[in-house]
């Protein structure tokens, strides 16, 4: 995550230049590298070594590539296309279950070939299918097709604001940035606890490890059709109060999150209720935020700088959680502070007071 948010604005400047198909191809190339020298890794230096280079796959080829493509196809139903796209992260609950079973059939270095195989024979394919712009096939944003209509204010002003946008130097001058850079550092925190933390919370709370397992493998399949849900909810009643309300349900499903015990076990249902549905908006409405505030023509640029801005996120909440532990010994307090932190985000996203890139661009002409 560090290096990945290190070189984030390289990598976003080099995908707004390239575009995301020839990214997403050479993204896939790297990361099925780095799985063929994790399966070579039997030093630390060969393990760092495959981290990094798998870091800079997915930094090239990852979720921006495909965001990028996301955001200059739709603006109004970018909600709704990016809830398929995070669809496919949420399946990615049940490949641990498979990938157990690989490494206990085969062994850990055969599975990673395997996998090495797999991801290159299926990405390839699937990342020549992106097509950079809906203009150079003769469409317009959101499925529109260019033709009688094509012409209308309507159909101008879609074109306009899924083509252009700010400048990154423009955009980083502005208080929106900085905000909207705190809203979206707010929900990587419960991001982060949610990722890394929750097996050793629930195991410190007394649970099993096959629980946590089935745990695990319920929230996916829970939060699958939450994905859809809310892509559609950011749509109607806009995406800005979407990611709002997310953050907000984050924040007190971790405090839900912080007391489970097997004593009270009861607490896994408005945790399920709160942080399943903040989680499943903040996924898919933290991709579309930027685009929407300063438009898609510099979006993996822009998105790169609010990402690296992220770094001391991704080092202090980890340490912070491990000094609660180790001082405490259990995580509540942590999880009670990171979701103040977490529903804090709302507040600095609504705060932000400006108008659109599109309007801006307008005065400035």
């Amino acid at each position: 995550m560090l290096q990945q948010g290190l070189l984030a604005p390289v990598t976003g400047h080099i995908l707004d230049r390239v575009g995301p198909r020839k990214m997403a191809v050479a993204g896939v190339m790297i990361v099925s590298l780095s799985m063929l020298i994790f399966s070579r890794a039997t030093t630390l230096p060969v393990y760092y070594a495959a981290c990094m280079v798998m870091a800079l796959g997915m930094g090239i080829g990852g979720p921006n590539a495909f965001s990028l493509a996301v955001m200059r196809w739709f603006v109004a139903k970018r909600g709704r296309a990016m809830s398929v796209i995070t669809t496919g992260n949420g399946f990615g609950y049940f490949a641990t279950l498979i990938l157990a079973a690989m490494i206990a059939g085969l062994g850990f270095h055969e599975t990673f070939v395997v996998l090495a195989v797999v991801v290159f024979a299926i990405g390839i394919p699937l990342a020549l299918v992106i097509r950079d712009r809906p203009e150079n096939l003769g469409l317009l944003p959101d499925g529109e097709i260019a033709g009688g209509d094509s012409l209308s204010v309507t159909a101008q002003a879609a074109r306009s604001r899924a083509s252009g946008g700010m400048e990154a130097a423009k955009a980083v001058r502005i208080p929106a940035f900085y905000l909207l850079a705190l809203a979206m550092s707010a929900g990587a925190a419960a991001q982060i606890v949610w990722i890394v933390f929750q097996v050793p919370h629930l195991k410190a709370a007394g649970f099993s490890l096959s629980f946590v397992g089935i745990q695990a493998a319920a929230y996916g399949m829970a939060a699958i059709p939450l994905r859809w849900a809310v892509g559609w909810l950011g749509d109607t009643v806009g995406r800005k109060k979407m990611y709002m309300l997310a953050v907000t349900l984050e924040g007190i499903g971790l405090c839900f999150f912080a007391f489970v015990t097997p004593e009270r076990w009861w607490l896994f249902i408005p945790f399920y209720l709160t942080f399943g549905i903040g989680h499943a908006g903040w996924l898919v409405m933290v991709q579309t935020l930027p685009a929407d505030f300063f438009g898609s023509r510099h979006f993996a640029t822009i998105r790169g700088l609010i990402v690296l801005l992220q770094v001391p996120v991704t080092i202090v909440v980890p340490l912070f959680m491990g000094y609660v532990f180790d001082t405490r010994g259990n995580y509540q307090l942590a999880y009670l502070v990171i979701a103040c932190i977490t529903a804090g985000g709302a507040l600095c996203l609504g705060l932000s007071r400006r108008p659109l890139w599109i309007q801006m661009t307008r005065k400035a002409n």
